[in-house]
């Protein structure tokens, strides 16, 4: 009889409903519970969400040599370069960049680590050839001078050792972890 009504074999109807009625309940399955709702109070202490450290939301970052730009890196594409002399040192600020080419904020995101300390903004540089160039974090200089750095600027000191080129690898440190690393390396030629 029913496989007048199918007109196949009856295992092959059912087997074809059954699976019908798991496709149409599967989206359903997944992702509405009542820990999803953000409605329904679940008597949880969310407290330790909200203490959390915060990471700056960076998408690009600029360098400037006295107030000219001279090399900007934004969403993987870049243009500009460094260039010193032999024996020369320059200050080179980075100014970070968020998801529109605006400038960081970096001064918003607070975080605050296990110990209760501040999490402050630092530079990594890395992964350049240490017989071409030399580099001088900002903060290095300023601890031996007994001062604290504040604010949002960031920089460093390169100084050109002989001459060649090479590239820096950079990083926006937040306390011990990075919360943005350059997508492509700084070219840095040295005369």
């Amino acid at each position: 009889m029913f496989t007048y009504l199918f007109g196949r074999d009856f295992s092959v109807a059912i087997s074809r409903l059954m699976l019908l009625a798991f496709v149409a309940i599967l989206p359903l399955m997944g992702g509405c519970g009542e820990d999803d709702n953000p409605i329904v109070d679940d008597g949880h202490d969310h407290a330790h969400e909200a203490d959390a450290p915060m990471h700056a939301d960076v998408d690009g970052f600029i360098l400037e040599v006295g107030d000219k730009e001279v090399y900007r890196q934004f969403q993987g594409t870049h243009e500009g370069s460094l260039t010193v002399t032999v024996g020369e040192e320059i200050e080179v600020h980075a100014v970070f960049l968020d998801a529109n080419g605006a400038e960081a904020h970096l001064d918003e995101v607070e975080a605050v680590d296990e110990h209760g300390h501040e999490e402050v903004f630092g530079l990594g540089l890395s992964d350049y050839d240490s017989a071409i160039i030399e580099i001088h974090l900002e903060h290095e200089d300023e601890e031996e001078h007994g001062e604290e750095e504040h604010g949002e600027e960031l920089g460093f000191g390169l100084e050109g050792l002989k001459a060649g080129t090479t590239e820096i690898k950079l990083q926006l440190l937040h306390g011990d972890h990075p919360d943005f690393t350059a997508a492509l390396p700084i070219p840095v030629t040295v005369q």
